[in-house]
């Protein structure tokens, strides 16, 4: 069952894929999309609830083989080669996430913290009322430096050194795909790297400079340290809380990774994990508290209700207050479940952060294109436990009937 959401979410990419970017409204198709939104919602749901998620050993675990390895290699050399020429193709000049990168890592190449500064408004009025809130603009400058965690901007340095900041979030989305595959080495891996790396919306969410690859990476990192490298998990769940505002959903779900649960474990993983987070936020906030807290926080609440998002509040503005009930109110009932391992921690955070988009003022294909790889990631993990789990018991056989001298 779990396999079915991100496949849904697949429909939904192509939809918002083949939309206008003129447009300002979905009109009848919202129907359509907030339809498969409410799917994945449902089957997300119902694949967490179901015994399958145990780890369990599998029949038909397969393992790595050169083989696949080498197809891997292909696939990543295809993506690559395919996502530079887009971005050669579109120099991103005429996208406000690029120009802001862009002219963040600018400002901290040249000494200056770019958070509370400005950037240059590259919208006409009409799209300028459409995509800031009210006083957001003054004098043909948008009011914020940099709207992402620092981390982000630390990430998309090296990009803009070797001349666009999209390289590096090519890099991110090619090792997101290595560390899913590492996770489940197999067939099915690859076919699930596969979505990732030969997916329309992986395209387009590089081409649009959003930042979703990065946090991709660093949860992929995450689900690869507690199924591979559990000395890791500390680490990359710390910097995977780190990439971007939202995340704060993933942690009522960071029991997942202790299991049997035990509350010193937890507190030692939580702790380490939000102290490795705050250390990248450290140095800015000593740099200029009031201009980091504007950008990464006031900004975003001042932002204003957009028509054109895949949002329930679209038909029913009163999802708006009632989205954040429903937010808790899984996030409650998933606690009470007793999840206890890395699949279904992705699987908990996809359905977390679907629950929040589709009932928020902004919601649109980079988030969706997320939440699909958190559950294709989710049935990664699953097949890699299941693979370690039949390895385990095949060693234990294996040393059982070797007689001792």
């Amino acid at each position: 069952m779990a396999i079915a959401v991100p496949f849904a979410m697949v429909v939904l990419w192509a939809k918002i894929a083949s939309k206008n970017a003129d447009a300002v409204t979905w009109g009848s198709d919202i129907y359509a999309l907030l339809g498969m939104v409410l799917i994945a919602i449902a089957l997300g749901i119902a694949a967490i609830a179901q015994p399958a998620w145990r780890e369990r050993a599998t029949d038909h675990a397969q393992f790595v083989t050169s083989e696949l390895w080498l197809i891997f290699a292909a696939l990543v050399l295809i993506h690559g080669s395919l996502a530079f020429l887009l971005e050669r193709a579109a120099p991103g000049t005429n996208i406000d996430t690029y120009t802001f990168q862009r002219d963040a890592c600018k400002s901290l190449l040249q000494g200056n913290d770019p958070y509370g500064a400005t950037q240059a408004n590259i919208f006409d009025s009409f799209h300028t009322e459409v995509f800031f809130g009210p006083g957001m603009v003054v004098n043909g400058r948008v009011q914020v430096g940099f709207q992402y965690p620092p981390l982000t901007l630390l990430w998309v340095v090296p990009g803009y050194l070797l001349g666009d900041v999209r390289y590096s979030y090519i890099l991110a989305v090619i090792i997101s795909a290595a560390l899913s595959f590492a996770i489940s080495p197999d067939k099915g891996g690859l076919g699930i790297v596969s979505v990732l790396l030969l997916s329309p919306a992986t395209f387009l969410v590089e081409n649009r400079c959003w930042t979703e690859p990065l946090v991709l990476m660093m949860l992929s990192a995450t689900v690869y340290a507690a199924v591979r490298k559990r000395s890791w998990l500390p680490v990359a769940l710390g910097l995977f809380l780190a990439t971007k505002q939202y995340n704060f959903l993933a942690l009522p779900f960071i029991g997942c990774f202790v299991w049997p649960f035990q509350w010193k474990a937890y507190w030692k993983l939580a702790g380490l994990s939000l102290a490795i987070g705050a250390a990248t936020l450290l140095p800015f906030a000593i740099w200029n508290f009031r201009g980091l807290w504007h950008d990464l926080v006031l900004f975003h609440l001042a932002q204003p209700f957009r028509p054109d998002a895949v949002s329930f509040a679209v038909l029913f503005p009163f999802m708006l207050k009632l989205g954040p009930a429903l937010l808790v109110a899984f996030m409650a009932w998933a606690i009470r479940v007793g999840m206890r391992n890395s699949a279904q921690f992705a699987a908990a955070y996809g359905v977390a952060l679907l629950l929040l988009v589709s009932t928020s003022k902004q919601a649109f294909a980079n988030y969706y294109f997320l939440v699909g790889q958190a559950f294709l990631l989710a049935v990664a993990a699953l097949c890699g436990s299941s693979m370690k789990s039949t390895g385990r018991r095949s060693a234990q056989i294996e040393g059982a009937s070797t007689p001792t001298e």
